[in-house]
């Protein structure tokens, strides 16, 4: 029997009933649609499940417990137990590979392994995994992320890997590969005026619900949580009457101009958190 998971993300869990568990999730969209904030839940349901989690992003870990303590995530409690531990990027990556924009050595990849079997920790969230992928020359890269899927395979922990959206060609392919070897994909969006979605682009043996956008926004003490309900405007008809338009002033009175005769005005890694051993 196929075994599932929630990702943390009520609104994704009732609609698709969680994600595989001990295979990877795909997160991708652009900066600032919440891709680390559903990292964030995703870890926080780890520690709801009573599983060990690690997060690994380019954020400092004193950041990301600020934050996911806004959210009312008790990650700092968490370190403290044991049950959580936050990695930074930077204690993974040397000064000249950071300068020279290249990925991560073979060795950091072992570290984290060891670290994942050690502490038996279930759910991993690399964010963002370009470090681990982004491989040149990319005539390689179909052979690279085949042999990088299963060694977290090999894991035995679900992995949540964000990517920011693709813009040039060769990230476009990088995503599509990513996208053919995870089970599930997820893409989230947003609009210029601040409405979010969530849309499931791939959900291996699935076919309801795909490529249908969910509506979400993000709160302070909640975190990826359901929008305000839209409330319709007045109608033409129910709108209230206005007074008659005047065009002439008794002597000292200023009148507005009629309506559409006024002119348009111009729409003005550093430090490393892990459990006590």
């Amino acid at each position: 029997m196929i075994d599932k998971t929630c990702l943390g993300i009520p609104l994704f869990d009732t609609l698709m009933g969680g994600v595989y568990r001990n295979r990877q999730v795909l997160c991708w969209g652009r900066a600032g649609t919440g891709k680390s904030t559903l990292g964030l839940h995703f870890v926080n349901q780890a520690l709801a499940d009573g599983d060990r989690a690690l997060l690994l992003s380019g954020r400092r870990a004193t950041d990301t417990l600020i934050v996911s303590e806004s959210f009312g995530m008790p990650f700092a409690e968490a370190v403290t137990s044991g049950q959580l531990t936050l990695l930074e990027y930077a204690n993974l990556i040397t000064e000249k590979a950071s300068s020279s924009n290249v990925m991560l050595p073979p060795q950091a990849f072992m570290e984290l392994q060891e670290i994942i079997a050690t502490q038996s920790i279930r759910r991993v969230v690399l964010d963002t995994v370009l470090p681990w992928v982004a491989i040149q020359p990319t005539s390689r890269l179909t052979e690279h992320l085949y042999s990088f899927i299963h060694a977290l395979d090999r894991l035995d922990a679900t992995v949540l890997l964000t990517l920011p959206k693709p813009v040039s060609n060769a990230a476009y392919m990088l995503k599509n590969k990513l996208d053919d070897l995870c089970p599930v994909s997820i893409f989230l969006d947003s609009t210029p005026t601040g409405e979010r979605s969530l849309r499931t682009t791939k959900y291996l043996g699935e076919v309801a619900n795909l490529e249908k956008p969910v509506a979400f926004a993000i709160r302070s003490g909640k975190g990826f949580t359901a929008p305000d309900p839209v409330v319709p405007g007045l109608k033409l008809a129910d709108a209230p009457p206005q007074p008659p338009t005047r065009t002439t002033a008794t002597p000292g009175e200023v009148v507005p101009p009629a309506p559409g005769t006024a002119a348009r005005r111009p729409i003005a890694f550093s430090a490393v958190i892990r459990p006590p051993e």
